[in-house]
């Protein structure tokens, strides 16, 4: 059975795994080689600390196989009510297709729903296909572009 549940510090490096493995499907290069865990823990303490984000993992079998983050942001529009954003969300390779990006995926569209969200969004990499699927099986739409820039 899947647990969805809010990110624990000893989570860190599953996390940081999974991000890599996303870094591989989307962008290819690993752009901050750099970062020290030091540098990660604090950015994770950051988000802990922040009301408006979760940083939530999948636990499949007492293993982290799964992460996504949410964020609820406040906004002067459709009547002051917030908008949910999710982003970087990932299951490991070997445990797709079990259900679990799905679980994650209603878990933030409820949290969205919860908050009194008037709409939940995110933008995918348009190589992942398998992705894509997923979020319409949740019901989330194409319907807009999205613009990025690199830096």
């Amino acid at each position: 059975m899947t647990e969805i549940r809010i990110a624990k510090e000893s989570d860190l490096p599953r996390i940081l795994e999974l991000y890599h493995e996303l870094s591989m499907t989307t962008t290819g290069v690993e752009q901050h080689l750099s970062t020290s865990f030091d540098d990660y823990r604090k950015v994770f303490t950051e988000i802990c600390s922040d009301p408006r984000r979760e940083l939530l993992v999948a636990e499949y079998q007492g293993e982290v196989v799964g992460t996504v983050a949410l964020f609820i942001m406040p906004s002067l529009s459709h009547s002051a009510n917030p908008y949910a954003l999710v982003e970087n969300l990932i299951v490991n390779l070997k445990y797709r297709r079990k259900g679990i990006g799905k679980k994650l995926m209603e878990y933030t569209i409820a949290r969205a729903k919860q908050e009194r969200c008037h709409r939940i969004e995110l933008c995918s990499d348009k190589r992942r296909r398998e992705a894509h699927r997923l979020y319409r099986s949740v019901g989330f739409e194409a319907s807009a572009y999205g613009f990025r820039i690199w830096f």
